[in-house]
């Protein structure tokens, strides 16, 4: 086992003093006996080169223990359950003991509120005393180092300080004097400055600064090693702060699909009951007899409807939906219209085979119901198509019906013919973008509606231009 250097000189220290102490004692017992000869003089300096050529290697491999150690805790710091604040502080003690330095500050810029949050840890005595400031600028702007530059300085004096800067991207190496907000971030007790950037993706979101006493100057070797621990710490702290931006997307977008299914079914189911016991009320002054039978449709009406709340509680408490044929939930779809609105649906089926994951099959199917409800209710059709084909990288879904058009929307209508993106149908427009696709919308006064919508085969992906208009 190596003990390092500082160690292993101690001991050879006390082994080179002991030789000649050995041999003056043993004259001063036998002095006849014994001869001193000037080879035993220089043999405690042999022992001293031996000392440091094996105290080298062994400081170098402790040390490289630590640092080893230290990288292997990072992935642990950063945890999708845990703060990444308290990962930042955890890993800025830690750097703290390897340093063994004093104070450690870190200087974070929000991407999002363009503010900086500053984390200064310091350790006097332990425990170590946390401080954390929110700012609206930089408190320490640094404006002797690029953005891309670490350095070391070990004089923090305005003027006459000295730092090695080092860029992180090229590897280059400059001096530079220091600034005069570096001099009096120093104090009596920490005159000596360790300084690495925090790079995200090439972007400068702050600086990481280490001090201790003066005397105890860091080394090259200490930069080199501060700036991989911020660069894999940065990496950590980005890696959790996207996740748990993602999964506020992700609810964001759960919440906005649950609002349209209940606009699409449990609401408009809603908005039919009040429809019917207005015409109850009507015919209990006008035509009493027809009663029975308006209240026989409104208890179809609510089972219907209860039946769909059921069903759709299913499908929510489904981990992932089966979708894995849409044509079957078109066909289910066509004869629900059919029977229950006695408008005439026909599915044009494609030759092509169509496979979409769960979610783009659930959509698809809730645009298709959504549009040919809009053109039983708005439009009055009593025929509508709808076409469904795919591509190797596409699929593409059209409604079309003959009901009236969009007849309320004129002025939002080109002179193609087509409905401006904004005046399209919401929940047919919030469905389309959560796919990633592309939604056209084809109208005329008196010759009905055409809904047309381009989705990427493989679910949410990039956009791609949507044909003017595509013929069903």
């Amino acid at each position: 086992m190596r003990w390092g250097l500082r160690a292993t000189l101690t001991v050879t220290i006390i082994l080179a003093l002991s030789y000649p102490a050995a041999l003056l004692a043993s004259q001063w017992v036998s002095a006849e006996a014994l001869t001193i000869r000037r080879a035993h003089l220089v043999r405690p300096i042999y022992l001293l080169v031996l000392g440091y050529l094996i105290g080298y290697p062994g400081e170098h491999e402790r040390r490289s223990k630590r640092r080893l150690g230290l990288m292997v805790e990072l992935p642990a710091a950063f945890r999708r359950k845990r703060p990444p604040g308290a990962g930042l502080v955890r890993v800025m003690r830690r750097a703290l003991d390897h340093f063994e330095a004093r104070r450690a500050l870190l200087i974070l810029r929000d991407p999002e509120s363009g503010r900086y949050f500053t984390w200064d840890v310091t350790r006097r005595d332990k425990p170590s005393r946390l401080a954390l400031r929110i700012t609206e600028a930089d408190p320490l702007p640094l404006p002797f180092a690029a953005p891309t530059e670490g350095f070391v300085a070990n004089e923090l004096r305005a003027g006459t300080g000295m730092a090695l800067c080092s860029d992180v991207l090229t590897g280059a190496l400059t001096r530079k004097l220091i600034s005069p907000d570096l001099a009096a971030f120093g104090d009596d007790s920490a005159q000596v400055a360790l300084a690495a950037p925090v790079l995200i993706q090439r972007e400068l979101r702050g600086r990481a600064l280490i001090t201790r006493a003066a005397g105890d100057k860091f080394t090259r070797d200490d930069l080199d090693f501060l700036l991989l621990l911020v660069g894999q710490a940065a990496a950590g702290f980005e890696t959790v702060r996207l996740q748990g931006m993602a999964e506020e997307v992700a609810v964001f977008e759960e919440r906005a699909r649950i609002a349209r299914d209940l606009h699409d079914g449990f609401i408009q189911s809603l908005a039919g009951l009040d429809l019917r016991i207005e015409a109850c009320k009507l015919l209990l002054q006008r035509d009493p007899a027809r009663i029975p039978h308006e209240l026989e449709e409104l208890h179809e009406a609510v089972a219907r409807g209860y039946r769909e709340v059921r069903r759709y509680l299913t499908v929510l408490r489904t981990p992932s939906r089966d979708g894995a044929d849409l044509w079957s939930m078109l066909e289910r779809l066509t004869a629900e219209f059919s029977v229950r609105e006695g408008i005439r649906v026909e599915l044009a089926r494609s030759t092509s085979e169509v496979t979409l994951p769960a979610t783009a099959t659930h959509e698809l199917a809730q645009i298709a119901r959504e549009a040919l409800r809009n053109a039983v209710r708005h439009g009055r059709a009593t025929s509508a198509v709808i076409k469904l084909g795919t591509s190797p990288s596409h699929t593409y879904l059209v409604v079309r019906d003959n009901g009236t058009g969009f007849v309320d929307r004129a002025a939002a209508i080109d002179t193609d013919g087509f409905l401006a993106p904004e005046a399209a149908p919401w929940s047919i427009r919030e469905r389309t973008a959560a796919l990633g696709g592309s939604l056209a919308v084809w109208t005329s006064p008196g010759r009905g509606t055409e809904i047309s919508i381009l989705v990427p085969s493989g679910g949410q992906g990039g956009r791609q231009s949507l044909n003017r208009r595509m013929s069903a």
